[in-house]
Protein backbone atom coordinates (compact mmCIF):
# COMPACT_ATOMS: atom_id res chain seq x y z
CA UNK A 1 0.00 0.00 0.00
CA UNK A 2 0.95 3.35 -0.74
CA UNK A 3 2.50 6.30 1.92
CA UNK A 4 -0.29 8.92 1.00
CA UNK A 5 -2.66 9.50 -1.41
CA UNK A 6 -3.41 13.35 -1.73
CA UNK A 7 -6.73 14.12 -3.16
CA UNK A 8 -7.53 16.92 -4.83
CA UNK A 9 -11.52 18.12 -6.07
CA UNK A 10 -11.24 20.01 -8.94
CA UNK A 11 -13.90 23.00 -9.99
CA UNK A 12 -13.62 25.78 -12.58
CA UNK A 13 -9.63 26.32 -10.85
CA UNK A 14 -6.99 25.21 -13.53
CA UNK A 15 -4.74 28.07 -13.24
CA UNK A 16 -4.68 27.58 -9.72
CA UNK A 17 -4.41 24.02 -9.95
CA UNK A 18 -1.39 24.30 -12.05
CA UNK A 19 0.29 26.37 -9.17
CA UNK A 20 -0.87 23.57 -6.70
CA UNK A 21 0.86 20.75 -8.22
CA UNK A 22 3.76 22.27 -8.90
CA UNK A 23 4.30 22.83 -5.11
CA UNK A 24 3.54 19.46 -4.78
CA UNK A 25 6.32 18.59 -7.02
CA UNK A 26 8.64 21.19 -5.52
CA UNK A 27 8.09 20.83 -2.25
CA UNK A 28 6.89 17.00 -1.58
CA UNK A 29 9.86 14.64 -1.58
CA UNK A 30 8.11 11.45 -0.25
CA UNK A 31 7.97 7.70 -1.66
CA UNK A 32 4.76 6.26 -2.28
CA UNK A 33 2.98 9.20 -2.86
CA UNK A 34 0.50 9.20 -5.43
CA UNK A 35 -1.77 12.71 -6.05
CA UNK A 36 -4.90 12.10 -7.88
CA UNK A 37 -7.26 15.34 -9.11
CA UNK A 38 -10.75 14.71 -9.33
CA UNK A 39 -12.25 17.62 -11.99
CA UNK A 40 -15.90 17.42 -10.80
CA UNK A 41 -17.55 18.49 -13.71
CA UNK A 42 -15.64 21.87 -14.40
CA UNK A 43 -17.69 24.08 -17.13
CA UNK A 44 -14.54 24.09 -18.93
CA UNK A 45 -12.51 20.88 -19.19
CA UNK A 46 -8.58 20.89 -17.77
CA UNK A 47 -6.62 21.59 -20.37
CA UNK A 48 -4.50 19.12 -22.20
CA UNK A 49 -1.47 20.58 -21.62
CA UNK A 50 -1.64 20.81 -18.01
CA UNK A 51 -2.31 16.79 -17.64
CA UNK A 52 0.85 16.44 -19.95
CA UNK A 53 2.53 18.42 -17.69
CA UNK A 54 1.94 16.57 -14.46
CA UNK A 55 2.26 12.86 -15.72
CA UNK A 56 2.50 11.47 -12.51
CA UNK A 57 -1.04 12.99 -11.21
CA UNK A 58 -3.62 10.94 -12.01
CA UNK A 59 -6.46 12.84 -13.08
CA UNK A 60 -10.34 11.45 -12.94
CA UNK A 61 -13.27 13.52 -14.14
CA UNK A 62 -16.75 13.19 -13.79
CA UNK A 63 -19.39 14.41 -16.24
CA UNK A 64 -21.27 16.95 -12.98
CA UNK A 65 -20.88 18.07 -10.52
CA UNK A 66 -21.34 15.73 -7.88
CA UNK A 67 -20.28 17.67 -4.88
CA UNK A 68 -17.43 18.07 -2.85
CA UNK A 69 -17.60 15.45 -0.56
CA UNK A 70 -18.46 12.99 -3.23
CA UNK A 71 -15.83 13.84 -5.15
CA UNK A 72 -13.19 13.66 -2.44
CA UNK A 73 -14.70 9.88 -1.40
CA UNK A 74 -13.85 8.37 -4.85
CA UNK A 75 -10.50 9.25 -4.87
CA UNK A 76 -10.29 7.92 -1.00
CA UNK A 77 -11.80 4.72 -2.64
CA UNK A 78 -9.65 4.27 -6.10
CA UNK A 79 -6.40 5.23 -4.07
CA UNK A 80 -5.80 3.54 -0.83
CA UNK A 81 -3.44 3.93 1.17
CA UNK A 82 -1.94 4.45 4.85
CA UNK A 83 -2.90 8.25 5.19
CA UNK A 84 -4.85 10.52 3.18
CA UNK A 85 -4.52 14.45 2.40
CA UNK A 86 -7.08 16.49 1.36
CA UNK A 87 -6.03 19.66 -0.54
CA UNK A 88 -7.90 22.05 -1.90
CA UNK A 89 -6.49 23.01 -5.59
CA UNK A 90 -6.38 27.26 -4.90
CA UNK A 91 -3.34 26.23 -2.19
CA UNK A 92 0.57 26.37 -2.69
CA UNK A 93 2.65 23.71 -0.44
CA UNK A 94 5.36 25.87 1.30
CA UNK A 95 8.82 24.48 2.69
CA UNK A 96 7.64 21.10 2.73
CA UNK A 97 4.31 21.24 4.42
CA UNK A 98 3.21 17.54 3.12
CA UNK A 99 6.37 15.99 4.39
CA UNK A 100 6.40 17.89 7.61
CA UNK A 101 2.81 16.91 8.33
CA UNK A 102 3.04 13.26 7.51
CA UNK A 103 5.57 12.88 9.67
CA UNK A 104 3.85 14.72 12.88
CA UNK A 105 0.82 12.40 11.86
CA UNK A 106 2.98 9.29 12.51
CA UNK A 107 4.46 10.45 15.11
CA UNK A 108 1.15 10.80 17.08
CA UNK A 109 -0.49 7.27 17.10
CA UNK A 110 -3.57 8.83 19.02
CA UNK A 111 -3.76 11.21 16.13
CA UNK A 112 -7.46 11.77 14.04
CA UNK A 113 -6.89 14.58 11.75
CA UNK A 114 -3.79 16.53 11.30
CA UNK A 115 -4.04 20.45 9.82
CA UNK A 116 -1.31 22.90 9.27
CA UNK A 117 -1.14 26.83 9.26
CA UNK A 118 -3.01 27.42 6.48
CA UNK A 119 -2.34 31.20 5.18
CA UNK A 120 -4.26 33.85 3.20
CA UNK A 121 -1.92 35.57 0.22
CA UNK A 122 -1.01 38.30 2.70
CA UNK A 123 0.61 36.34 5.31
CA UNK A 124 -1.97 36.35 8.19
CA UNK A 125 -3.36 32.93 9.60
CA UNK A 126 -6.69 31.96 8.34
CA UNK A 127 -9.32 31.50 11.08
CA UNK A 128 -10.32 28.27 10.08
CA UNK A 129 -6.85 26.62 10.62
CA UNK A 130 -7.74 25.57 13.91
CA UNK A 131 -11.66 25.29 15.33
CA UNK A 132 -13.41 24.39 17.67
CA UNK A 133 -16.78 22.70 16.49
CA UNK A 134 -19.71 24.36 16.51
CA UNK A 135 -21.88 23.40 18.67
CA UNK A 136 -25.01 25.61 19.68
CA UNK A 137 -23.07 28.24 22.04
CA UNK A 138 -20.07 28.76 20.07
CA UNK A 139 -22.28 28.79 16.73
CA UNK A 140 -24.16 31.79 18.50
CA UNK A 141 -21.40 33.66 20.19
CA UNK A 142 -19.92 33.46 16.15
CA UNK A 143 -23.01 34.21 14.65
CA UNK A 144 -24.16 36.99 16.91
CA UNK A 145 -20.40 39.11 16.93
CA UNK A 146 -19.92 38.93 20.32
CA UNK A 147 -16.71 36.68 19.46
CA UNK A 148 -15.53 39.63 17.08
CA UNK A 149 -16.22 42.06 20.00
CA UNK A 150 -14.44 39.61 22.49
CA UNK A 151 -11.58 38.18 20.13
CA UNK A 152 -9.19 37.22 23.11
CA UNK A 153 -11.66 35.32 25.04
CA UNK A 154 -11.98 31.79 25.78
CA UNK A 155 -15.56 31.32 25.69
CA UNK A 156 -17.07 33.91 23.91
CA UNK A 157 -14.22 33.51 20.75
CA UNK A 158 -14.28 29.48 20.79
CA UNK A 159 -14.94 28.84 17.61
CA UNK A 160 -11.48 30.05 15.93
CA UNK A 161 -9.83 29.42 19.11
CA UNK A 162 -8.16 33.24 19.07
CA UNK A 163 -6.50 33.02 22.91
CA UNK A 164 -4.41 30.22 21.13
CA UNK A 165 -0.27 31.11 20.23
CA UNK A 166 -0.49 30.56 16.36
CA UNK A 167 3.10 29.71 16.41
CA UNK A 168 2.26 26.55 18.65
CA UNK A 169 1.09 23.23 17.92
CA UNK A 170 -2.29 22.33 19.43
CA UNK A 171 -5.16 19.59 20.26
CA UNK A 172 -8.22 21.49 18.58
CA UNK A 173 -11.14 20.19 17.55
CA UNK A 174 -11.07 21.16 14.11
CA UNK A 175 -9.20 21.95 11.41
CA UNK A 176 -9.56 23.52 7.95
CA UNK A 177 -10.74 21.43 4.89
CA UNK A 178 -8.44 23.10 2.81
CA UNK A 179 -5.37 21.11 4.04
CA UNK A 180 -6.84 18.08 5.90
CA UNK A 181 -4.49 14.78 7.04
CA UNK A 182 -5.54 11.66 8.55
CA UNK A 183 -4.41 7.70 8.79
CA UNK A 184 -6.28 5.45 6.60
CA UNK A 185 -7.43 3.01 10.02
CA UNK A 186 -9.69 6.23 10.84
CA UNK A 187 -10.98 6.32 7.48
CA UNK A 188 -11.98 2.72 7.81
CA UNK A 189 -13.44 3.48 11.15
CA UNK A 190 -15.67 6.45 10.76
CA UNK A 191 -15.71 6.23 6.63
CA UNK A 192 -15.81 8.66 3.71
CA UNK A 193 -16.78 11.98 4.28
CA UNK A 194 -20.76 12.64 4.33
CA UNK A 195 -21.87 13.14 1.24
CA UNK A 196 -25.48 15.25 2.46
CA UNK A 197 -22.39 18.17 2.55
CA UNK A 198 -22.60 19.46 -0.90
CA UNK A 199 -20.17 22.21 -0.18
CA UNK A 200 -18.92 23.36 3.09
CA UNK A 201 -19.68 21.54 6.62
CA UNK A 202 -17.82 18.09 5.43
CA UNK A 203 -14.63 19.15 7.15
CA UNK A 204 -16.21 20.12 10.25
CA UNK A 205 -18.27 16.60 10.29
CA UNK A 206 -15.17 14.49 9.79
CA UNK A 207 -13.59 16.05 12.28
CA UNK A 208 -16.68 15.64 15.23
CA UNK A 209 -16.58 12.08 13.89
CA UNK A 210 -12.75 11.75 14.54
CA UNK A 211 -13.18 12.91 18.52
CA UNK A 212 -16.35 10.36 18.52
CA UNK A 213 -13.98 7.65 17.76
CA UNK A 214 -11.41 9.10 21.01
CA UNK A 215 -9.43 10.63 18.27
CA UNK A 216 -6.99 13.55 18.76
CA UNK A 217 -7.26 16.41 16.03
CA UNK A 218 -4.46 18.72 15.96
CA UNK A 219 -3.42 22.18 14.67
CA UNK A 220 0.40 21.20 13.84
CA UNK A 221 1.87 24.50 13.40
CA UNK A 222 5.29 23.62 11.59
CA UNK A 223 4.19 23.30 8.62
CA UNK A 224 1.93 25.70 6.12
CA UNK A 225 0.32 26.80 2.88
CA UNK A 226 -0.44 29.50 1.19
CA UNK A 227 -4.80 29.23 0.56
CA UNK A 228 -6.61 31.57 -1.85
CA UNK A 229 -9.78 30.69 -0.47
CA UNK A 230 -13.27 30.53 -2.21
CA UNK A 231 -11.56 30.99 -5.82
CA UNK A 232 -14.27 28.62 -7.60
CA UNK A 233 -17.01 29.14 -5.42
CA UNK A 234 -16.95 32.84 -5.78
CA UNK A 235 -17.70 32.10 -9.71
CA UNK A 236 -21.37 30.84 -8.52
CA UNK A 237 -21.81 33.25 -5.33
CA UNK A 238 -25.73 32.56 -5.00
CA UNK A 239 -25.31 28.94 -4.82
CA UNK A 240 -22.01 28.95 -2.48
CA UNK A 241 -24.41 30.97 0.07
CA UNK A 242 -27.30 28.58 -0.62
CA UNK A 243 -24.18 25.43 0.35
CA UNK A 244 -23.13 27.36 3.54
CA UNK A 245 -26.28 27.85 4.90
CA UNK A 246 -27.76 24.25 4.12
CA UNK A 247 -24.60 22.79 5.18
CA UNK A 248 -25.26 24.43 9.14
CA UNK A 249 -28.56 23.04 8.82
CA UNK A 250 -27.42 19.65 8.03
CA UNK A 251 -24.53 19.46 10.41
CA UNK A 252 -27.21 20.62 13.38
CA UNK A 253 -29.51 18.19 12.53
CA UNK A 254 -26.94 15.09 12.71
CA UNK A 255 -25.15 16.38 15.54
CA UNK A 256 -27.78 18.17 18.11
CA UNK A 257 -31.32 17.71 16.74
CA UNK A 258 -32.15 14.67 19.37
CA UNK A 259 -30.53 15.85 22.73
CA UNK A 260 -31.60 19.50 21.78
CA UNK A 261 -35.53 20.38 23.11
CA UNK A 262 -38.14 21.32 20.86
CA UNK A 263 -37.70 25.25 20.96
CA UNK A 264 -34.47 25.31 20.80
CA UNK A 265 -34.50 23.49 17.45
CA UNK A 266 -36.75 26.22 16.04
CA UNK A 267 -34.96 28.56 16.91
CA UNK A 268 -31.67 27.53 15.14
CA UNK A 269 -33.44 26.48 12.41
CA UNK A 270 -34.78 30.06 12.13
CA UNK A 271 -31.79 31.55 12.91
CA UNK A 272 -29.80 29.67 9.77
CA UNK A 273 -32.50 30.69 7.81
CA UNK A 274 -32.91 34.40 8.57
CA UNK A 275 -28.86 34.34 8.13
CA UNK A 276 -29.57 32.99 4.62
CA UNK A 277 -32.32 35.91 3.92
CA UNK A 278 -29.61 38.55 5.49
CA UNK A 279 -26.55 37.03 3.52
CA UNK A 280 -28.79 36.79 0.06
CA UNK A 281 -29.81 40.63 0.30
CA UNK A 282 -26.21 41.49 0.80
CA UNK A 283 -25.29 39.67 -2.02
CA UNK A 284 -27.61 41.19 -4.00
CA UNK A 285 -27.07 44.53 -3.47
CA UNK A 286 -23.58 44.29 -3.47
CA UNK A 287 -22.52 44.38 -0.27
CA UNK A 288 -20.79 40.90 0.36
CA UNK A 289 -17.68 39.74 -1.28
CA UNK A 290 -19.36 36.07 -0.94
CA UNK A 291 -19.26 33.30 2.08
CA UNK A 292 -17.09 30.58 3.25
CA UNK A 293 -16.08 28.20 6.25
CA UNK A 294 -12.83 30.44 6.67
CA UNK A 295 -13.86 33.04 8.96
Amino acid sequence: MRELTTVIVNYDSADFLERCLASIRRETHLEGHQVVVIDNGSREPLPGALQARFPEVEFLANSANLGFSKACNQGLRAFPARHYLLLNPDTEVLEGAIDRTLGFLKSRPDAGVVGCRVLNPDGTLQKASRRAIPVPAAAFFRLSGLSRLFPGHPRLARYNLAHLDPRQTAEVEAVSGSFMMFPHDLLESIGGLDERFFLYGEDLDFCYRALGQGRRNYFFAGAQVLHYKRRSSSRDRAAANFHYHDAMRIFYRKHFWKESGFLLNVLVLAGIRLLYWGSELRRRLGLSAGVGSAD
